[in-house]
């Protein structure tokens, strides 16, 4: 019996002495390499979400510059419409001061007083005024016109930033 039991032992240590230590560790490996795959795949979808917001980024400065531009383009035509409108109002009052001092001119013409250079003088310098006063118009027009559709393009690239904020955010 004594026998058996030495027996017994030596063949349990022999086996655990020649028994690869890796087949005891068939867990941990696993685990390990399960472990492995869940950070790879971790980091994949970290660069993927770094590439989206590095592409909204992108976009969303694009779409910054875009705005300034056409900011800067309504200003411009603001400006240059209303001087336009104080040019129109200037012409218009200037048209009537000659209208006046035509119809004056036409009475001194009838009566001897002034002669009749000065009345075509006056009348050549009436239609001078009123044809700037209508090319003033047809500024004025067109630049309504144009500031209507920047303001229309600055409206749309707003909406389309406060897509993108709400989007990412």
């Amino acid at each position: 019996m004594k026998r058996l039991v030495v027996c017994l032992s030596v063949l349990i240590v022999c086996t655990l002495w020649f028994t690869p230590a890796n087949s005891f560790a068939q867990t941990a490996p696993a685990t390990s390499e399960q472990s492995l795959q869940e950070l790879v795949k971790e980091v994949r979808q970290l660069r993927a979400a770094l590439q989206r917001m590095s592409a909204t980024a992108y976009k969303g400065q694009v779409m910054l510059e875009r705005l300034k531009l056409h900011q800067e383009q309504v200003t411009r035509i603001q400006r240059e419409l209303r001087d336009t409108r104080d040019q129109l109002s200037d012409l218009r009052s200037q048209e009537q001061k000659v209208r006046e001092m035509l119809k004056g001119v036409d009475s001194d013409v009838s009566t001897g007083v002034a002669s009749e250079k000065e009345r075509v003088s006056f009348k050549a310098e009436y239609r001078a005024i009123n044809q700037r006063r209508q090319q003033a118009m047809m500024r004025e027009s067109e630049l309504a016109t144009e500031l209507q559709t920047e303001r229309a393009k600055l409206n749309e690239i707003n909406d389309k930033l406060n897509v993108l904020l709400e989007r990412e955010l």
